[in-house]
């Protein structure tokens, strides 16, 4: 029976508590860690004895609060794919013929890259797979193998792999290629079977690597041959397995004049591009970085709709022993000194403490030459709505009712960290949150 009670308990901890989900928020170094641990210690220095209750509603509380901080941190986060999380920096790659060359930027330095940083590109061969196309053969003749067990060898990447299949008296060629292409198909070694109708009744098996280009030394990709053993030979000439029809190949291309080659045709250039090319060039194509103003206004609008949502689920939580007045005035606090004053750029903070956004009026900032000046109040914003999170994080009890039992010496020495007791509830059970 106290087994089944508790499994209950531990079913209800899990659904009701523990985070669903992993965000970058969550991925934390072990620098990071310590500036953690050495937040609480310095909260816990000079803190004041507090008398804790021990009830489900201030462990409910505390969970909800910090899972809330959480959750805003990770959705602002999630905005940037910078090192600096409250950067409003966005670039993309472009290329002067996307039909031919697609890029995408994956450098970290978009400052420096935007107008800085590009190259040209010259295709002049595609990367391709090896292609074995068969012997074409009538589908409905019955099969061209007489009633037996056989089995041919394939070799792939120095690895040589065995297939054996068997040949019944009403087999048609048709049910001979189809038994073969699932076979192939199914090993799933870095080839892929398909059956080719040639028209006129016939069809073949065509065998193509999964993969492009070739290592350096090799000739081909894979092989197909059989070898000495007790089953029946003769399958890969009847069938013509081993006929090569299109050798695989290297992608060869310029970079700004200097001859390259790639194993695919999808490749990257400098740590900064990936690169994409579709088709071969008849004259060089430029790639290079640009701002890109739309993923910028999208990424304030977020941030905006973010802070919105917290605040107002937060004064939507009403709980005798929850202070949700604090936690929604401690962020509109945060509004006010940030954003106050900059409607000419289309951010207004409203009466009740959320803030709206004109999307037009925005796009004209982002688009003009001084928009790294006029969206600094916004970067300050996105800076303090991180730090408040994570100082949420590290103690959602201030925003439990706690009544004050002692309060220390601020000029003892004797003071100590004691560092849990700010998270009796939420770091001792929680602890996969700090």
């Amino acid at each position: 029976m106290a087994g089944i009670s508790m499994n209950g308990v531990y079913n209800h901890f899990i659904q009701d508590y523990v985070s669903k989900d992993v965000t970058q928020a969550d991925a934390h170094r072990k620098d990071e860690l310590r500036d953690v641990y050495k937040s609480i210690a310095k909260i816990n220095k000079k803190s004041p004895l507090y008398l804790l209750t021990d009830d489900d509603a201030s462990r409910n509380d505390a969970i909800d609060i910090k899972e809330r901080a959480r959750l805003l941190q990770g959705n602002i986060f999630s905005l940037s794919n910078q090192d600096d999380k409250s950067s409003l920096n966005h670039t993309s790659a472009f290329t002067t013929d996307e039909e031919k060359v697609t890029a995408s930027y994956i450098g970290k330095t978009p400052d420096a890259d935007v107008n800085g940083s590009g190259f040209d590109i010259e295709v002049t061969q595609l990367a391709a797979s090896q292609v074995n196309r068969g012997k074409a053969l009538p589908r409905e003749s019955t099969s061209v193998l007489a009633p037996d067990s056989y089995a041919f060898d394939v070799k792939l990447d120095d690895q040589e792999f065995e297939f054996q299949f068997s040949i019944y008296q009403t087999d048609r060629n048709s049910d001979v290629f189809d038994k073969l292409e699932k076979l192939i198909n199914k090993a799933g070694i870095g080839i892929f079977a398909e059956v080719i109708d040639v028209g006129e009744g016939r069809s073949a098996l065509q065998i193509s690597s999964t993969r492009t280009g070739l290592k350096s030394g090799a000739i081909s990709q894979f092989e197909i041959y059989e070898t000495s053993g007790e089953l029946a030979k003769g399958s890969v000439e009847a069938l013509g397995l081993d006929r090569v029809s299109a050798p695989a190949a290297n992608a060869h291309f310029t970079l700004n004049g200097e001859p390259k080659t790639a194993v695919s045709n999808h490749f990257t250039v400098g740590g900064k591009f990936d690169i994409q090319v579709n088709e071969l060039t008849e004259e060089p194509i430029h790639v290079g970085v640009r701002r890109d103003n739309e993923a910028l206004v999208k990424h304030v609008t977020a941030l905006i709709d973010n802070y919105n949502s917290f605040v107002l689920d937060t004064g939507d939580y009403k709980d005798e022993k929850f202070k949700g007045d604090k936690l929604k005035n401690e962020a509109i606090g945060i509004a006010r000194q940030c954003l106050s004053g900059i409607e000419d750029i289309g951010i207004k903070l409203e009466a009740n403490g959320t803030v709206s956004v004109d999307k037009e009026l925005l796009g004209q900032t982002v688009d003009s030459t001084q928009s790294d000046e006029s969206l600094a109040p916004v970067r300050k914003f996105a800076d303090a709505l991180i730090a408040k999170a994570k100082d949420i994080a590290v103690d959602p009890m201030k925003y439990v009712d706690r009544p004050v039992v002692n309060y220390k010496n601020p000029d003892s020495k004797d003071n100590t960290a004691s560092p849990y007791i700010t998270s009796e509830y939420s770091g001792m059970m929680f602890n996969n949150y700090c």
